[in-house]
């Protein structure tokens, strides 16, 4: 997270935050996707903006803000960064739970994406969180 201007997610991300009850949890600024939400709860205000757009647009928006490096969170707003070939890094973490249900991780894409593994910690005795890197 030290190389990391700014997070991207998607509303249902964000209102998942908001639920947790301990405000903004990210030491940078956040860029929530939403064509719905025109406002944020008061301890976010100074923390996030909500944006619309397509991934290269809110690409765009970073950049022009100053945001190069963008975290990407949320399973939906990932595959829409994904499809449009805009993730350079993943992180992954495996919980063993099963939930029975859900929507896919990636989803359809339009093309193969090759990523290698930089690094794999098991934190808790149980959960595992895997690194990737795009193949160059």
């Amino acid at each position: 997270m030290a190389r990391v201007d700014a997070v991207v997610m998607g509303r249902i991300t964000f209102e998942t935050v908001v639920g947790f009850g301990h405000g903004w949890h990210h030491p940078i600024p956040g860029l929530v996707l939403s064509s719905t939400l025109t406002t944020v709860p008061p301890e976010f205000e100074d923390h996030v903006e909500i944006v619309s757009g397509t991934p290269e647009e809110i690409v765009e928006l970073g950049r022009k803000r100053g945001f190069n490096n963008l975290y990407t969170d949320g399973g939906k707003t990932v595959q829409q960064f994904l499809r449009a070939d805009l993730i350079d890094e993943m992180i992954i973490s495996e919980i063993p739970v099963l939930l029975g249900g859900g929507d896919p991780l990636f989803g359809e894409l339009d093309q193969r994406l090759d990523f290698e593994l930089v690094n794999t910690e098991v934190l808790l005795s149980q959960i595992t969180r895997n690194h990737y890197r795009r193949k160059s």
